[in-house]
């Protein structure tokens, strides 16, 4: 890159959302420079990147269909476009835990709007190697992101044929006025910084409660490999060659991405409640997610300078949801209106 050089956008943050957003501008044919340090603790870098369609607590429609469908679409042509494979099709086997949870499933199958979802409701015990005593449901199409691999070949990408400044944003380094940052000005500049919004200046307003996750990679040795998403309680993840992962921890005192004996214990009781099959643990990592309080993202743009923005706080479900409200938040970057949108943006802060 040249020392001095204006672009149409900065982006800080190279996680879920910010790729996202990256890839949606540059596509629209708008220059970018993204900025990341690529940390360790960034919830992207851990996430399991689960599409679930449906609230296996609740079992209802978890986000409109539209979501999946842009999200099925979207993942899609990246990979063409990276030439890469990082989206896993395969069905989740949601395992029952009471007979209480079957009618619940067993009622909403008789609606004709979850059978959307709810392919088929199988017998007890259909598979030795699971504890289904009370039966279980499969729900599709649904799968996961392989999210490191597509974080990976995405910052590939970027470096090779745009602008990646492989470095911490440092505030002190930024003029809002005319934003830049060092030597590089772009006409705005978007933040996908993952939790550490939270010492953000222009954001640090925006009630973000980091919510800590920790992930385990397992080995199931008499279990090549299942061919579903299995879910009860947490989830478990076939990754071929007998190997899994396992899913996740909710701690929201603990923003390191260090693991504790709490989070390990809760998931090797959640896998021994689902197995009855021996495992052994390979490793576990832990990140700390973005969450908002009132569990909506962070989108829009400042309230005092529409050239800083944030597209931030996608939560649990930012595979399902990141391609839909990227593409939105690009069209309102490249247009400067808030119409037609059906989701509210950070002025339900102001």
């Amino acid at each position: 890159m040249s020392l001095n050089k204006k672009f149409d956008f900065i982006i800080v943050g190279q996680g879920l959302a910010g790729t996202l957003l990256a890839h949606d501008l540059i596509e629209e044919n708008k220059s970018v420079l993204l900025i990341d340090s690529n940390l360790k603790a960034s919830a992207s870098r851990v996430a399991a990147g689960l599409i679930n369609p449906i609230s296996m607590k609740r079992c209802i429609e978890a986000m409109p269909s539209y979501y999946l469908t842009k999200c099925l679409d979207r993942f899609l042509d990246l990979e063409k476009k990276l030439d890469s494979s990082f989206l896993k099709l395969k069905p989740i086997l949601r395992l029952f835990d009471s007979i209480e949870t079957n009618n619940q499933w067993n009622d909403k199958y008789k609606n004709e709007g979850m059978r959307i979802y709810i392919k088929e409701l199988l017998s007890k015990n259909s598979f030795s190697s699971l504890n289904d005593s009370f039966s279980s449901a499969l729900v599709e199409p649904a799968g996961h992101l392989d999210v490191i691999s597509f974080l990976d070949v995405s910052r590939d990408y970027f470096s090779k044929f745009h602008s990646l400044l492989n470095e911490k944003f440092d505030f002190s380094l930024f003029s809002d006025s005319e934003i830049s940052y060092k030597n590089y000005t772009a006409d705005a500049i978007i933040f996908c910084e993952g939790f550490r919004v939270k010492d953000n200046p222009y954001f640090n307003y925006l009630p973000i409660a980091p919510t800590k996750g920790e992930v385990m990679t397992i080995k199931i040795p008499s279990l090549e490999y299942f061919d579903k998403v299995i879910s009860k309680g947490v989830y478990i993840i076939p990754l071929g060659n007998y190997l899994y992962t396992v899913g996740a921890t909710y701690n929201r005192t603990d923003f390191t991405d260090k693991l504790t004996k709490e989070g390990q214990d809760f998931l090797n009781k959640r896998i021994k409640d689902i197995l009855n099959v021996d495992y052994e643990v390979i490793n576990s990592v832990a990140g700390v997610r973005p969450t908002v309080k009132d569990r909506k993202p962070l989108i829009g743009l400042h309230p005092k300078n529409p050239k800083i923005g944030i597209f931030n706080g996608l939560g649990a479900r930012g595979v399902l949801m990141g391609p839909y409200l990227s593409k939105q938040f690009s069209s309102i970057l490249n247009s400067n209106s808030n119409q037609n949108l059906d989701f509210e943006t950070i002025d339900r802060f102001l």
